[in-house]
């Protein structure tokens, strides 16, 4: 067991810090043209992240979405599909991850997984 993980170093003591952003659509004008209103920060939750397996992967891609990654969180689903979860280290939000699929495992809101495209253009343009 010279490179297992037991006790206090598995990855799921290790939950990291994350801002959900929400991004939602007005349609006030008068033609009725949608706009994209400011990302609006939903929660702060610390969760698991990792990559995605091969398996979800090819999953995900026979439908045409792309999944790099996975966020882990204990608890009832906070965010829901196109929603960002921003990765903040030392303060700043350093990664983004675009939720693409959420699965609230049996129903029962004790564990959430959120399948995850990783970007690089909803960085630092679109905070707060």
């Amino acid at each position: 067991m010279r490179f297992g993980r037991i006790g206090m170093h598995r990855p799921e003591n290790f939950p990291k810090l994350f801002y959900v952003y929400g991004q939602e659509a007005d349609t006030s004008t008068a033609t009725g043209r949608v706009l994209k209103k400011p990302p609006e920060k939903k929660a702060e939750v610390r969760c698991i992240l990792s990559i995605a397996s091969p398996e979800e992967k090819e999953l995900f891609r026979q439908d045409g979405v792309v999944v790099t990654h996975t966020i882990f969180h204990r608890g009832a689903p906070i965010a829901k599909a196109n929603d960002v979860f921003k990765l903040v280290k030392k303060g700043a939000e350093t990664r983004s991850f675009r939720v693409k699929a959420v699965h609230n495992k049996g129903e029962m809101d004790i564990d959430t997984t959120y399948y995850c495209s990783e970007r690089g253009d909803v960085g630092h343009a679109d905070q707060h």
